[in-house]
């Protein structure tokens, strides 16, 4: 998880943060000019697309920044959201805050959105899910240079994907999809990921054979996991072992010490060393395997 608190408590850099995530999301952040306060103010114009006349829609974004104290955000450290948007032409407005808004705030946006006179739209995005939007492999860039603490614990990079229940993982070098059947949050997974590979690497392999995972897939309905493994080995040597035996050395269909029941499926795949076409996360050991990874079952060799 992010830690929001590594930002300063002045708040510029959650700004900047929030205003880098919306160029990278392809909408077009703007400063206003500076009032007699001296501030400045984030404005936001989406493009939205029409078969008829294609329009924009300008959006004030307001940053709150609180991580520090944990602090919800409160009505009274608002400004009068309406006459603010009035004020910059405006007609949508998003609360962007790094912890969470009270409930008084959220009535306030949804009593805003109920009322048809005042043609404003008004929501609001809390730390979840900014770190939500921030997990996308072309945004992490961005967590990283704002978060170089958090966003490098564990050595973890989680990437979210269109869908919620799959993410796109690499962790100590590999690259592997991982997903749920059915739930939304892949954390809980890492410490039985991790561990899966600390037994996988010490599978005793004579030099230049590997083992690779490719997916992880999680049936939360029925307490299992099944892992994709790739055993790669020199095409001018033979494998020291076959995949049976390699699933007989990771306790293949049986429970393991986090309560679950562990599936591997793993493939055997030649390779020239020293090719210029060899690397050992090569798409073509995933692409063919996609749907298989999505729902859980048994690949077939390609």
């Amino acid at each position: 998880m992010l830690d929001f608190r590594e930002l300063p408590k002045d708040g510029q850099d959650f700004e900047l943060l929030t205003r880098e995530l919306l160029f990278l999301m392809g909408l077009y952040p703007f400063w206003s000019g500076r009032g007699p306060d001296g501030g400045r103010d984030l404005l936001c114009d989406e493009s939205q697309a029409s078969i008829f006349l294609p329009s924009k829609k300008r959006w004030l974004i307001q940053c709150k920044h609180n991580a520090h104290s944990n602090a919800s955000v409160g009505v009274s450290d608002l400004d009068d959201i309406v006459d603010s948007c009035h004020h910059h032409h405006a007609t949508g407005y998003l609360l962007v805050c790094s912890t969470y808004p009270s409930s008084g705030v959220v009535q306030r946006l949804e009593g805003i959105n109920a009322n048809s006179t005042n043609l404003i739209s008004a929501t609001f995005w809390d730390a979840v899910r900014v770190e939500q939007l921030l997990s996308f492999p072309s945004r992490w860039t961005l967590a990283q240079r704002f978060f170089p603490e958090s966003a490098h614990r564990d050595g973890w990079r989680l990437y979210a994907t269109e869908h919620p229940n799959r993410w796109i993982a690499n962790f100590k070098g590999y690259y592997f999809h991982l997903s749920n059947r059915i739930g939304s949050s892949g954390e809980q997974h890492l410490r039985s990921v991790a561990k899966c590979i600390e037994d996988m690497e010490a599978v005793q392999l004579p030099t230049k054979h590997m083992l690779r995972v490719r997916a992880v897939h999680f049936d939360d309905k029925h307490g299992n996991y099944r892992w994709y493994l790739d055993y790669l080995y020199p095409k001018y040597e033979s494998p020291k072992y076959t995949a049976e035996m390699i699933k007989r050395i990771l306790n293949d269909d049986d429970a393991h010490e986090d309560g679950q029941w562990y599936l591997f499926d793993i493939l055997s795949h030649k390779y020239t060393p020293g090719s210029d076409h060899h690397d050992e996360d090569h798409y073509r050991y995933y692409e063919p395997y996609l749907e298989d990874f999505l729902w859980g079952v048994e690949r077939e060799q390609k």
